[in-house]
């Protein structure tokens, strides 16, 4: 899968204004959802049980997907070897170390 930028908001702010028809759910793993247009396949967001208060949502689906500032990469270790990141930011091979509910 190529790379996505998430942003990450409590579950009970996140608000579905319209086309609740048109998302498909699918179980990727035996801890979370995605969710997906049905329409054009964008992604759309990921919920975990071990964050189950929370829900990540893709930033370029946002109104304005400027407003999220980036503060880490995860799973870094595999994206494209030339997808290399232009910044300074901390990097992650998997799961950052105080990720809730994982080792």
């Amino acid at each position: 899968m190529p790379a996505l930028v998430f942003t990450t908001v409590k579950l009970a702010d996140y608000v579905l204004e319209q086309g609740e028809d048109a998302i498909g759910r699918v179980k990727t793993t035996e801890f979370g959802e995605r969710s997906f247009c049905t329409r054009c396949g964008t992604p759309l967001t990921i919920h975990v049980d071990f964050q189950g208060d929370e829900i990540d949502v893709t930033a370029a689906t946002l109104d304005d997907p400027a407003q999220v500032t980036p503060g880490f990469h995860i799973f870094y270790a595999e994206r494209l070897s030339w997808n290399e990141a232009g910044d300074d930011l901390p990097r992650y091979d998997g799961w950052r170390p105080e990720t809730r509910g994982r080792e």
